[in-house]
């Protein structure tokens, strides 16, 4: 009762968000939501096989409530294939989705290039959680001068150095599972493990301070379907420990040391999707004079051991997490 109120209060001076669809220059389509504020805009990224929804949740934490009650201009992308966007302009399904190079050569590039028609601001401000980081990674190798500012990454792995048994296998079998309808049905499996808490321990994997009714609603809320060419490119992740573009010959890692903007690196000490060691390389491989580089766990002065879905949407998120990333975003002196 006190969480719904809070929630109402806060929506209170909140606008509704108002919807773009927008069209890039491959033929594809992506969605924007804008909560319209008066100041800096900011474009917010979701991850895989997820969408916007996991950084405006309807009855739980909302990064973009919080970014406008900042003062900010808050623009929620949906890639192609996600969310609002997993139909065209002229409703036909985007059965493919797409790769996480097309993601960041033209999903992104399109929604920066509308946000600055609509808004005339030179120059965005940026959070990625998880994927969305990668698409940034993507997008600036190819275009260095993409109109970003100040920039946050959040539980985005793109050290894979280190090997891991689970990840290989489980990318492939994802991989091959998929190859037929060209991807997987992850709204309805998640929909049905939200309900009836199925035996298969997504829930340790993905957090670990998130409670009904939040847990639920995240659910039927944020889960897109998985595409098979996402998984496609990804999949070399656990063959040959890194992040590659989809003809396996750019290391995106590698390309880090063209980011020159400040950037805020956070991780999840109990993050299970993205722990901290495949994280830190977004810190340390970037060239951003003005840069940092958190884990979000109780050895830091957390509340909890922050775990993959607990950066956007945990107990503790609009607490700890989100006045990081506002007070990151203010530093080019918005008051």
């Amino acid at each position: 009762m006190i969480f719904w109120w809070l929630s109402t209060a806060l929506l209170a001076g909140v606008p509704d968000a108002e919807i773009h669809s927008v069209s890039t220059e491959d033929g594809a389509t992506v969605v924007l939501s804008n909560r319209p504020g008066e100041g800096p805009p900011v474009l917010v990224v979701h991850g895989i096989s997820s969408n916007h929804r996991c950084w405006d949740l309807e009855g739980g934490p909302s990064l973009a409530i919080a970014l406008h009650e900042a003062g900010f201009d808050p623009w929620l992308l949906d890639l192609r294939g996600h969310g609002l966007a997993e139909y065209s302009a002229d409703g036909k399904r985007q059965w493919r989705g797409g790769s996480v190079d097309e993601y960041g050569r033209f999903d992104l590039p399109a929604a920066l290039e509308f946000i600055h028609q609509k808004t005339g601001v030179e120059s965005v401000h940026y959070v990625g959680h998880s994927m969305g980081g990668m698409v940034l990674a993507v997008a600036l190798h190819h275009e260095p001068t993409l109109p970003l500012e100040r920039l946050v990454v959040v539980g985005t792995p793109i050290d894979f150095s280190d090997p891991d048994r689970a990840t290989g296998p489980l990318m492939s079998l994802s991989r091959w599972s998929s190859a037929f309808i060209g991807f997987l049905p992850s709204p309805l499996a998640a929909s049905l493990h939200g309900r009836f808490r199925t035996p298969i321990p997504v829930d340790d994997w993905l957090f670990t301070d998130i409670q009904s009714p939040v847990r639920e609603r995240l659910y039927d809320q944020i889960v897109s379907p998985l595409y098979a060419r996402e998984l496609r490119q990804l999949e070399p992740v656990g063959r040959m420990g890194a992040f590659l573009d989809a003809e396996g010959e750019a290391d995106y890692l590698k390309g880090l040391g063209g980011i020159h903007q400040p950037t805020l690196v956070l991780a999840g000490r109990g993050d299970r999707i993205a722990p901290a060691d495949r994280v830190v390389g977004f810190y340390t491989e970037i060239s951003s004079e003005e840069k940092q580089f958190i884990v979000a766990g109780k050895s830091t002065g957390f509340s909890v051991d922050y775990g993959h879905l607990d950066l956007p949407l945990g107990a503790h998120a609009e607490q700890e997490i989100f006045p990081l990333i506002v007070d990151w975003l203010q530093a080019d002196g918005l008051e």
